[in-house]
């Protein structure tokens, strides 16, 4: 397969950027509709956007081994200065730099989102946890810590109400 020229690949490379910027906005959207589903305790809702939520991931790694190979045809090795070689080589007048940029806050953000939304889950599984160790009679796990910021060894355990 040539190389294609620079102007070529910027075509391809800002179609690419483009669409994964849409794809990346409905996945952003998808982890909103997760948070208030799990905020909501929808549980119909919440299969829904998993569902949705796999597929946007799905695409977005398509996309992402298009642009990935694009940049490899056009001579530029996988790794992370790939695309600082690529737009170097072919970006004019800073259009694919600012998708590219635009991508990157969109994707911090669905980052930030699916952080807080694993938070949710693992705090509503400890809630879970504690309440069946209580009907089970037995002493449920203490979410503790001590001074330094470390989990506590032994038997000084510290609530995190006492602490």
């Amino acid at each position: 397969m040539a190389a294609p020229d620079s102007a070529v690949a910027r075509k391809q490379i800002v179609e690419i950027i483009g669409d994964c910027v849409f794809h990346a906005l409905g996945l952003m959207e998808t982890l909103q509709d997760e948070r208030k589903a799990l905020e909501e305790q929808d549980m119909d809702a919440l299969k829904s956007v998993v569902d949705t939520k796999g597929k946007c991931v799905n695409d977005l790694r398509a996309m992402e081994n298009a642009r990935r190979n694009l940049c490899i045809a056009a001579g530029f090795p996988d790794g992370p200065d790939q695309m600082v070689h690529m737009l170097e080589w072919c970006d004019e007048g800073s259009v694919i730099g600012n998708c590219w940029q635009h991508l990157m806050d969109v994707a911090t953000e669905c980052n930030t989102l699916n952080i807080t939304n694993g938070a949710i889950i693992r705090g509503r599984k400890q809630q879970i946890e504690t309440s069946i160790s209580i009907i089970r009679g037995g002493q449920p796990e203490m979410d503790t810590y001590n001074r330094s910021g470390r989990e506590p060894q032994g038997h000084h355990l510290r609530s995190i109400a006492e602490a």
